[in-house]
C-alpha cells in the first residue's frame, strides 16, 4: 500500500502518495476514532494511552489495539471474523482435542480427494506428453514442469522437486515436493490449465460434499454449548468490535463470558458447496430476540490447490448483523 517512505512528511495529506486505497485507509481510520472518542458510552481522556497489540492477536487473544482501559478488536473491508483451520472450529463445537493440521479433505473425504488429485495428475501427465513443456513467467520468476527419465521434474527457479510419473494419490505427492513447489508450480499448472475443465470440478465438488457432510454430521451429533464461547470471541473480559468501511462504522460491545449467559441457541450445522468451494455453515439463535445468525467457514487451500492443509476462514454471513450477537453503541 505504502510505496515510498512517507516519514519526511510534515503533513501525510499533503504527500502526493496520499491517494487511493491508502488515503481510504486512513480515512476509514479516522472515521472509527472519532466514532469510538465521541461515544458517550465510553469514558476516554486526551491522555488516555494507545497500544497496538495486533501482533499479538494471532495468539488467541482478539484485541488489536487499546485506548485507556478499553480493548478493540479491528475490522475493516472484510467480513472474515477469524482466520481458523479445521481443528479449531471442530474444536470450538464440539469440544474435540484435534490438533493443528487436520485436514478436511483427507480426514473426512479421503477417497473422493484421491480421485481428485489422480484425475488431476493424469491430466498434467497428458499435457506434458502432448506439449513436451510447460512454462509460467512472471516477473523474474519462472515456473516448469517436463517429464525427465520416467519422472515429473516440477521447478521453481532454482528449487526442484522430481516426483515419479505413476504418483497417485496426495500423500505420495506430499512426500516428494515441497511448500513451494506445489504452491508456485503444480497448483500454478492447475490454475492455468484445467482449473475450468469439467471433470475436475466434478470430482472437486464431489470431495466438498462428502466432507462437509461428515464434518456438518460431527458438529451436528456432538455439539458441546460450553464450547461455543471461544466460536464467537466470547473472552472472559468485555472488549469491543470496531468495524469501518467506506459506507459505515460500527462499534458493537462484546460481553464477557460471564455476561453472556445462555441467550445464544444452537440451532444446526450445514454445509453448502457453490461451484465447488466448501462451505461450513452454522446456525445460532438469540432466544432473547429471535433473531439468527449464520456463520460461514470457508474451508479452501490458500496457497494453491493441493497445497498443505485448507484453512477454514469464518465470515459471518452477508444478510447476518452482528447487533444479534453484540451490543450497539449509537
Amino acid at each position: 500500500i505504502i510505496s515510498g517512505d512517507l516519514s519526511s512528511a510534515n503533513n501525510i495529506t499533503e504527500s502526493p502518495k496520499f491517494t487511493g486505497e491508502l488515503k481510504q485507509i486512513v480515512d476509514n481510520g479516522y472515521k472509527l476514532g472519532k466514532k469510538i472518542y465521541d461515544s458517550p458510552y465510553l469514558v476516554i481522556k486526551k491522555n488516555s494511552p494507545i497500544c497496538w497489540l495486533g501482533n499479538d492477536t494471532q495468539k488467541g487473544d482478539p484485541i488489536d489495539i487499546t485506548v485507556g482501559n478499553y480493548g478493540f478488536s479491528l475490522k475493516e473491508e472484510s467480513f472474515i471474523l477469524k482466520n481458523m483451520g479445521l481443528y479449531t472450529l471442530l474444536n470450538n463445537l464440539t469440544g474435540s482435542s484435534y490438533n493443528r493440521g487436520l485436514h478436511v479433505f483427507s480426514t473426512f473425504s479421503l477417497n473422493e480427494y484421491d480421485k481428485w488429485f489422480d484425475y488431476s495428475w493424469k491430466k498434467l501427465i497428458e499435457y506434458i506428453n502432448t506439449n513436451k513443456v510447460w512454462e509460467l513467467h512472471k516477473n523474474s520468476n519462472t515456473s516448469k514442469i517436463k517429464i525427465d527419465a520416467g519422472s515429473v521434474v516440477l521447478s521453481y527457479n532454482s528449487n526442484i522437486s522430481i516426483v515419479p510419473i505413476e504418483t497417485k494419490t496426495n500423500a505420495d505427492y506430499m512426500k516428494y515436493t515441497n511448500a513451494i513447489t506445489r504452491e508456485k508450480v503444480f497448483s500454478k499448472w492447475i490454475k492455468d490449465v484445467i482449473s475450468d475443465d469439467a471433470e475436475y470440478l466434478r470430482l472437486k465438488k464431489l470431495c466438498s460434499e462428502t466432507a462437509g457432510g461428515a464434518v456438518a454430521e460431527k458438529i451436528n451429533k456432538e455439539f458441546k454449548p460450553n464450547n461455543v464461547y471461544q466460536f464467537f470471541q466470547i473472552y472472559p473480559k468485555e472488549y469491543y468490535y470496531a468495524k469501518t468501511t467506506n459506507s459505515e462504522t460500527t462499534l458493537l460491545r462484546v460481553p464477557s463470558r460471564s455476561n453472556f449467559s445462555s441467550v445464544i441457541e444452537f440451532k444446526g450445522c450445514r454445509y453448502d458447496v457453490p461451484y465447488s468451494q466448501l462451505n461450513i455453515i452454522t446456525k445460532f439463535q438469540n432466544k432473547k430476540t429471535g433473531k439468527f445468525l449464520e456463520f460461514r467457514n470457508e474451508c479452501r487451500f490458500s496457497h494453491g490447490q493441493f497445497n498443505g492443509t485448507p484453512e477454514a476462514k469464518m465470515y459471518i454471513a452477508r444478510d447476518t448483523s452482528l447487533v444479534e450477537l453484540y451490543e450497539p453503541l449509537e
